[in-house]
Parts: C-alpha cells; structure tokens; sequence
C-alpha cells in the first residue's frame, strides 16, 4: 500500500498545467460519436493525453485508473454515468484541472477515513 500511495505522490508532485480551451478540444477529439459526453475510458484517454500535452510521459496503469475513478465520480455530477462537455468545463472553469490535489488528498488520508 506504502508503495502504491508513494507511486500516486509521485505522478501527483509532476507539473501538469492545460488551458481550458485545450482541454474542451481534447474532449471534442474524444467524443467520436458526438454525444457531448465521455464515458469512463474516454475520461482515462482525456487524462493520458493531458500527460501527453505536460509531461510528455504517461503515468501507470493503475495510477491513472486510480485517478480515473476518483475525478470521473467528481466531474459526473449528475450521476448519469458520464461526463458532459458542460459538467467539465464547469468544473474546469471554476476549479482547474485539479486532479493532482484531489489524489493527493485522497493518498494522504488513511484507508477507511
């Protein structure tokens, strides 16, 4: 567990900063059938090619899973069971894009809490 929350950490301390307007083209990108939405893979591929854009490096499987899960159940705020152009650019405008400090707290909180 110590070496999975030391992993997230690290992926976490790594800058990764995108304008809003590069962020709602990636969405478009990913939304191939036009539905102003992305399902939980899509938001998995949103976020690869957001560490594509930053860090030119592609964290791990199942640490952008971990990321996945945690900023698809923020972002889908409807609980529709997918992320709208409209819930992300809300969330994105008001917030940023702050996956990073949202792991960091969910990796610094102990099991259970």
């Amino acid at each position: 567990m110590n070496s999975f929350g030391n992993d997230i950490l690290r992926e976490t301390l790594r800058s990764s900063r995108v304008a809003t307007e590069d962020i709602k083209k990636l969405f478009l990108q990913l939304d191939t059938d036009g539905s102003q939405s992305l399902d939980r893979a899509e938001i998995t591929e949103l976020l690869g090619l957001i560490e594509d854009m930053t860090t030119g490096e592609r964290s791990s499987e199942e640490v952008r899973s971990y990321v996945t899960d945690y900023l698809f159940n923020i972002l889908d705020s409807d609980g529709n069971g997918s992320v709208d152009l409209a819930e992300l650019e809300e969330y994105v405008s008001t917030y940023g894009l702050v996956a990073n400090l949202n792991v960091v707290s969910a990796a610094a909180s102990p099991v259970g809490a």
